[in-house]
């Protein structure tokens, strides 16, 4: 009975811990397409300031950018690094013109 007890709590467990993880990935993506969508309906290019850059367990990127006297920070993912940039290094990007704090920036497949 305490073997049952002890595989059902088990089971249990790994479910809800499958199911966490599939609703983060679900939520990703799709936050990561509306911001692709946005920028796509109507979009300008700017440059700004890559502040951080990981490639360990993912690949993340930060970058600091101005767009009408706003300062803005974006913090997202990189598919590639063709021109290997690193911290201090400009970077292009498209932004939403009706949101500029969704960008997609070079190092992204959707530039």
């Amino acid at each position: 009975m305490e073997r049952i007890k002890l595989t059902l709590t088990f089971a249990i467990m790994i479910s809800l811990i499958g199911g966490v993880l599939y609703w983060i990935s679900t939520k990703a993506e799709k936050d990561k397409s509306d911001r692709m969508s946005q920028v796509a309906e109507s979009y300008k290019y700017s440059k700004g300031i890559i502040v951080k850059i990981s490639s360990y367990k993912g690949h993340s990127i930060k970058v600091k950018y101005r767009i009408r006297d706003m300062n803005y920070e974006y913090t997202g993912g990189w598919d590639y690094n063709p021109k290997n940039i690193g911290v201090g290094d400009s970077i292009s990007f498209k932004y939403a013109t009706t949101n500029p704090s969704l960008i997609i920036t070079e190092v992204e497949d959707g530039f």
